[in-house]
């Protein structure tokens, strides 16, 4: 395992927590370049301490974080769906609540900027749930 390399680019974006499942994301060849994009979101990773085993690697990384942006992007429900994503990787990875979360805002921050103030709008007009309405 290797640690990935820090970067800068706040991520904090939207209060994600746990929704449902969806089919797992794809892999990517070893050998790619990345863009000054996809080294944005490793960067964002990295703040967070995420790293990968040598069964993965930054390519990898990369493939996964755009199939979750376009997931968020091409879905009814854009928060639904990242919530979805979230319980995704933290059901299927050694990541916890807080990194599956990061994980998949970076991405979106990253690869579906556009989505950011859809998915902020859908969140601040949820209804609140009893114990935070009291």
């Amino acid at each position: 395992m290797r640690a990935l390399s820090v970067g800068a680019a706040g991520a904090g974006l939207m209060g994600l927590m746990v929704g449902q499942g969806v089919l797992s994301a794809p892999h990517a060849s070893a050998g790619c370049t990345l863009s000054q994009q996809d080294e944005q979101y490793i960067n964002l990773l990295a703040q967070n301490k995420m790293i990968h085993g040598t069964d993965f690697n930054d390519c990898h990384m990369v493939a996964e974080g755009k199939w979750f942006a376009n997931q968020v992007r091409t879905a009814s429900d854009p928060l639904a769906t990242a919530k979805s994503l979230v319980k995704m990787v933290n059901d299927g990875t050694p990541a916890d609540s807080a990194q599956a979360e990061f994980e998949v805002e970076a991405a979106i921050y990253t690869y579906a900027p556009d989505m950011v103030p859809k998915i902020k709008d859908q969140f601040a007009h949820q209804p609140l749930l009893p114990e935070a309405a009291s």
